[in-house]
C-alpha cells in the first residue's frame, strides 16, 4: 500500500519511520527547496520520548539533547512560585522525563533515520481530492500523484485540511512570541519560565554551552506589523525589570537569527480523517506552547496510527485512530491555552493573585495533572507476524 506524506517536519519525518517498519511504500512531499537547519531550542516531555522509543528512535535523540532535570515557573523577580522535579519524574517512568535540544538536532535525528530518496523538495502541496478508491494531491507546479493514503503532516496553514473542512481554520492566542539561541552558562538541567505583567521570558539549557530562550508579550491582533521590527535592544528594554538571569541571556551574541512569530494553535473541531486522508501533528490540533506538548503530540500521533494500520484493516484503522486521538488533543488545545491567558495576565492586582494561587498550588494537584499529560504507553512500531485477515497485502517499501 502506497503512502503519500505531506510535510517534513517532525510529524511527517517520524510518520514516516513508522509507516515504513509496517510495511507501508511512502513517498514524502515537503515545500521548501531544500531541507536546512531551522527554529531554535524545543523540549519534549516523557510521552514524546515514549513515543520516540515506540518508533525506535529515542536513542537517537537523547544523545543530541540535554536532560531537563528540573522545570521552574518564578516571577520577575526570580523568586520561584512552582517547580516540577523532572529527575524524580525519570526514576519513577525508567526513561527520562524531558529533554530540550535545538530543533534542528530532532529534525536531523528523524531524518536519517529513512532514506534520503523518499523525501521530495520544493513541492507544495494545493489541495487533496477523494477519489473512489484513492486519493489525487495536487501541487503548486501542476504536477499531481494519486496515493493509496494521504497523510497531512503540513502545519499549522495545512492546505490538506484547507481541502477537507474550508471552514476550520487556525486561531489566535493573543500573543506573540520571539525566539533566539545563544552562547552562555545557567544551571545545567534546570528551565525556567518567568512570569511578570503581560510577559514571559523562558531560558531552556541546550548541550555545548547553549541556551535556548523565548520572550512572549501579549498582542491586541495577529500580524501586528509593528512587531516585525522589533530586535534584541527592544526585547532588552522590554525585560529590563526582569531579573539578571533574564538580562544576560538577552545581552548574550546571538547564535543565529531572531525568530518572531504570533501564537496560534488549532481548535479540533472536526475529524482527523476523512475517507483514506489523515490529519495529524499541527494540522489537526496545534496547541500553544504553553504546556511544551506540540513536538510530543505529533510523535504521539506518529507511533498510533502505524500500528492501527499494522493491526486493522484500513478503514478500521482511521476510525480508531480519530476516536483515539480527537480526546486526548482537545483537552491539551483547550488547557494549553487557558494555561496562556493565566500566564498573559496583565492587570497588577491578577498578576499578584496569579502568583500567590501558583505558589500555593498543593504538589498532589499538579503531580496528578501532570501525570494526565506524561504518563501515558504505546505498543512498540513494527509489522506483526500474523496479519490481520481483512488487512489488504501490503508491498513492503
Amino acid at each position: 500500500m502506497h503512502a503519500t506524506i505531506i510535510g517534513a517536519g517532525i510529524a511527517g519525518l517520524a510518520l514516516a519511520k513508522g509507516l515504513r517498519a509496517v510495511g507501508f511504500d511512502v513517498e514524502v512531499f515537503e515545500q521548501a527547496p531544500e531541507l536546512k537547519p531551522l527554529g531554535a531550542g524545543i523540549a519534549l516531555t516523557a510521552n514524546g520520548l515514549r513515543a520516540l522509543r515506540a518508533l525506535g528512535l529515542y536513542e537517537a535523540v537523547i544523545k543530541r539533547g540535554e536532560e531537563i532535570r528540573r522545570i521552574s515557573v518564578l516571577d520577575e523577580r526570580g523568586h520561584v512560585l512552582e517547580t516540577t522535579d523532572h529527575l524524580r519524574l525519570s526514576e519513577r517512568f525508567g526513561h527520562m522525563s524531558a529533554v530540550a535540544l535545538h530543533r534542528s538536532a530532532l529534525h536531523e535525528a528523524l531524518r536519517s533515520s529513512i532514506p534520503r530518496d523518499i523525501v521530495h523538495t520544493g513541492k507544495r502541496c494545493t489541495a487533496a481530492r477523494q477519489c473512489a478508491n484513492d486519493v489525487q494531491v495536487l501541487f503548486e507546479d501542476g504536477q499531481d500523484r494519486r496515493t493509496d493514503l494521504l497523510l497531512a503532516c503540513d502545519g499549522i496553514h495545512s492546505a490538506v485540511r484547507r481541502s477537507l473542512y474550508p471552514e476550520w481554520r487556525e486561531r489566535f492566542a493573543g500573543y506573540t512570541c520571539w525566539r533566539g539561541v545563544v552562547p552562555g552558562e545557567v544551571e545545567s538541567g534546570h528551565m525556567t519560565e518567568s512570569w511578570g505583567g503581560g510577559r514571559r521570558f523562558g531560558i531552556v539549557p541546550l548541550k555545548d554551552g547553549q541556551v535556548y530562550w523565548f520572550a512572549c508579550t501579549g498582542s491586541g491582533v495577529a500580524g501586528d506589523r509593528a512587531l516585525e521590527t522589533v530586535g534584541l535592544p527592544q526585547l532588552r528594554e522590554l525585560f529590563t525589570g526582569f531579573h539578571q538571569s533574564v538580562r544576560e541571556v538577552l545581552s548574550a551574541p546571538p547564535a543565529g537569527e531572531l525568530i518572531w512569530n504570533d501564537i496560534f494553535d488549532v481548535p479540533p473541531r472536526h475529524a482527523y480523517t476523512q475517507g483514506r486522508v489523515v490529519l495529524l501533528g499541527d494540522a489537526a490540533h496545534a496547541v500553544t506552547p504553553d504546556l511544551g506538548q506540540g513536538a510530543s503530540q505529533a510523535l504521539e500521533d506518529a507511533a498510533v496510527l502505524p500500528t492501527l494500520l499494522a493491526r486493522y484493516p484500513l478503514t478500521a484503522a482511521l476510525a480508531c485512530f480519530d476516536s483515539q486521538r480527537r480526546p486526548r488533543t482537545r483537552r491539551l488545545v483547550r488547557d494549553s491555552r487557558r494555561f496562556a491567558r493565566i500566564a498573559q495576565f496583565s492587570h497588577p492586582v491578577a498578576v499578584r493573585l496569579r502568583n500567590t494561587l501558583v505558589r500555593k498550588l498543593p504538589a498532589r494537584v499538579n503531580e496528578r495533572w501532570i501525570d494526565s499529560i506524561l504518563d501515558v504507553h504505546f505498543d512498540p512500531v513494527h509489522l506483526p507476524h500474523v496479519r490481520h485477515p481483512e488487512r489488504p497485502r501490503q508491498r513492503m517499501a
